[in-house]
């Protein structure tokens, strides 16, 4: 990707004026020099139009880099003492800026294993998140023998669920044999590890402890790892004594893991602990979410039998769903009226309050609340309140002005002057720590700005994440680009589907970056796992593509509107099964699907899965916008009304 950059700079070098782009050159060299040092090769002296260049110090900072990484396994002495001097003065030149993060880490793991506490103590930063680097930073205390400072920091660092690095543990040794970490707190931990379900930290910490302080420990494991054994065993003996979080803990697994042996064994807990409505309420909500998230009948039953004080915003949520997807109108009045007022309050449930009412035949009521959606809102429910009322829907867009000197005096800002050629020279990575760095400590109006010039560099994530947190949504120009014309024009030849559902998704799915990858593995701009890329291209006798034609929007956009269409036609042309499929998986889809045919803003509203419920819906309003900015007509989405068939 880089060498396919340089190329295009030195192409635009040869057209471009000096006026039009005065650092087209020198950046040109910058990358060229870049490469070489990451690759450690040798290259002529740098110019002083390269040494005055604003991202110069990048560039030195992967020569020290890279020779630090080289230098590691020298047993040269004088060579290392040379290279720690100019790491040094590296840092201390350039200590408030994010480009010595990188190096600051390595080197420091490097002292640290050089056991150069010395110099490892002037250089590390105290509040850095990185744990390896806290555990080095307490044996590095340790060493100096700073055992006020050392107290601190252990203490701080000692309640955490996960297992840390092994350069923890002598640090921790020394503060157990101190006293500064005693028993209780060896509990405490235990705990926050159980509580995340770390049984294998939890394990070696009750060691440590008295056998009857580990013994509830030890249970909550075995409900953790073996909730069914676990519970039947307590209902074979009422006389076991169990902690309450323990017991719940384990309850809640075992009815999100296996609904029909937690509905047998719920009556039998309940009789052989002879337990109150009010102590059994909370394992009757655990069972209610289970049952509501597979869509089961019986979810109804077990929510009738939570007190309101157990009750949650997601526990109401999920009631209401459930009373929909049984389709009991009257109990889904009931359930919207036990709303709290943060939740009545929201677009969502005023629009299923409509949907209530028209289907209670308050025919006025229904229209009013439908009519004030679609003419004060912007989303997936104020488009679906038009559709029913056989209305187009039309969004209300409000652009967003940025006064022109604040855009020239943030345009001039170092850090933003650092973001933009860090764009330019594809470091991305770097450019986004600069921009986080540089963004909050802007005043608002200067924020603005920022977002406008995120735009204007084609860096669409950054200005639309940010313009989110503004609370900024509605000017949609500015926040719907449509980057990447020509390759969504072919991917809809090729799929048959509209060039506006495709930049939906595109949207959606990555905010348009190329090179966006998902921690399952997902690659592009439209997220396509690497198998079903594949299968797909095999399916249209396209060439088989890597994991790095995947990030080339040329392969990967036309690839997934297709893989989206192979979808659409499995699922018998429903789009809204269709986009779930893709968000959450075939498989999962295809358990979701009715047993009879129901409204399709019910079938979404029960997607178990909140991060492919929100998909679905968000990706049909983009498409609204979409259609809307290709020639500003109203939008008809009366098609959102069909419903969902087995």
């Amino acid at each position: 990707m880089l060498k396919r950059a340089i190329m295009s700079l030195v192409l635009l070098a040869s057209a471009a004026t000096a006026a039009s782009d005065p650092n087209i050159v020198v950046r040109g060299e910058f990358m060229q020099a870049y490469a070489a040092a990451e690759h450690g090769k040798p290259m002529p002296a740098d110019s002083a139009a390269l040494q005055a260049y604003v991202l110069y110090p990048y560039l030195q900072a992967v020569r020290l880099l890279q020779q630090l990484q080289q230098d590691i396994q020298s047993t040269d002495a004088v060579a290392r003492v040379s290279l720690d001097q100019a790491i040094a003065a590296f840092l201390d030149r350039y200590t408030t800026t994010p480009v010595t993060r990188e190096l600051r880490r390595a080197w420091l793991l490097d002292l640290a294993s050089r056991l150069r506490w010395d110099i490892f103590v002037k250089y590390y930063r105290a509040d850095t998140s990185d744990t390896e680097l806290r555990c080095q930073g307490l044996t590095a205390l340790l060493a100096a023998q700073h055992d006020a400072e050392l107290t601190t920091q252990v203490l701080a660092l000692w309640l955490n669920p996960n297992r840390l690095a092994p350069s923890c543990n002598a640090p921790f040794q020394w503060a157990q044999e101190k006293h500064i970490i005693t028993l209780p707190l060896i509990e405490q931990r235990a705990r926050l590890a159980l509580k995340s379900g770390n049984t294998a930290l939890a394990r070696d910490l009750w060691t440590l402890l008295p056998v009857e302080q580990a013994a509830p420990l030890q249970q909550w494991a075995l409900l953790i790892d073996n909730p069914q054994q676990a519970i039947d065993a307590l209902i074979a003996d009422p006389k076991i004594t169990v902690e309450v979080p323990a017991l719940q803990d384990g309850w809640q697994r075992l009815a999100r893991k296996d609904q029909d042996a937690a509905i047998q064994r719920l009556p039998r807990l309940i009789a052989t602990r002879r337990w109150s409505d009010a102590i059994a309420s909370p394992y009757n909500l655990s069972l209610a979410l289970a049952l509501s998230w597979n869509r089961r009948s019986e979810a109804l039953q077990y929510f009738a039998h939570v007190t309101p004080n157990d009750m949650t915003e997601q526990a109401y949520e999920w009631q209401a769903r459930a009373a929909l997807w049984g389709g009991d109108w009257q109990r889904m009045a009931d359930a919207l009226a036990a709303l709290p007022a943060t939740l009545k309050s929201q677009v969502r449930w005023r629009y299923w309050s409509a949907r209530v009412a028209e289907q209670l035949h308050d025919v006025e009521h229904a229209r009013s609340a439908y009519l004030e959606l679609m003419n004060k809102e912007d989303n997936y429910y104020a488009a679906l309140a038009a559709a029913r009322l056989k209305a187009n829907y039309t969004p209300h867009s409000q652009a967003m002005v940025a006064d022109p000197a604040v855009m020239q005096a943030v345009t001039k800002l170092p850090q933003m002057m650092r973001v933009r050629e860090l764009l330019a020279t594809q470091l991305r990575n770097f450019a986004t720590v600069e921009w986080s760095t540089a963004y909050d400590d802007l005043k608002p109006p200067e924020q603005l700005a920022a977002i406008r010039l995120a735009h204007d560099w084609n860096w669409y994530e950054q200005a639309i994440g940010c313009a989110a947190k503004l609370g900024l949504y509605n000017d949609y120009d500015f926040l719907y680009p449509r980057p990447y014309d020509a390759e969504v024009k072919a991917a809809a030849k090729l799929s048959g589907l509209s060039p506006q559902l495709i930049y939906a998704q595109l949207r959606q799915e990555s905010l348009y970056r190329a090179d966006a990858k998902s921690v399952v593995g997902a690659l592009g701009v439209l997220q396509l796992m690497p198998d079903s890329a594949r299968q797909t291209a095999r399916q249209l006798k396209m060439p088989r593509p890597s994991n790095d034609d995947l990030y080339n929007p040329a392969v990967n956009i036309p690839l997934g509107a297709a893989h989206l269409n192979s979808a659409i036609e499995s699922f018998n042309g429903q789009l809204v099964v269709a986009l779930a499929a893709y968000n959450g998986g075939p498989n999962a889809a295809r358990r979701w699907l009715p047993t009879h045919p129901l409204d399709s803003d019910i079938w979404v509203e029960n997607i178990p899965y909140n991060e492919t419920r929100t998909y679905v819906q968000r990706v049909l309003w983009h498409s609204v916008i979409f259609r809307w900015l290709r020639n500003g007509t109203s939008v008809d989405t009366q098609e959102w009304l069909a419903q969902v068939k087995p």
